[in-house]
């Protein structure tokens, strides 16, 4: 996980602000069915800049730095599954990075 306050790699992942998408009624809805459901919604972590209309987005990169997964969320919600994200991760993620030396 990183923490990027500037939002520098945010941006060069093309991820977006949206309020309209992160207000609109499917949004809430769902976070209201969790509520309702019992869960907990998600907290503003101490001594962390946010900005609550930012939409999100999850990546895989292997250890040569290349890009080996992008999913930019539609709607805040909206993640891809940890079984989704597992297969990226064995399949990608720990490959060797490739020897441009020979």
């Amino acid at each position: 996980m990183v923490t990027d306050e500037e939002r520098k790699i945010y941006k060069a992942f093309g991820l977006k602000v949206s309020i309209h998408k992160v207000w609109q009624i499917s949004s809430m809805m769902y976070y209201a069915e969790l509520k309702a459901a019992g869960f907990a919604l998600p907290k503003k972590l101490d001594n962390v800049v946010d900005d609550p209309n930012q939409m999100g987005g999850d990546f895989i990169l292997n250890p040569g730095g290349e890009v080996s997964m992008v999913y930019c969320s539609k709607l805040p919600h909206d993640r891809p599954s940890v079984d989704e994200l597992l297969p990226n991760l064995k399949k990608r993620a720990f490959k060797e990075p490739a020897d441009d030396t020979a």
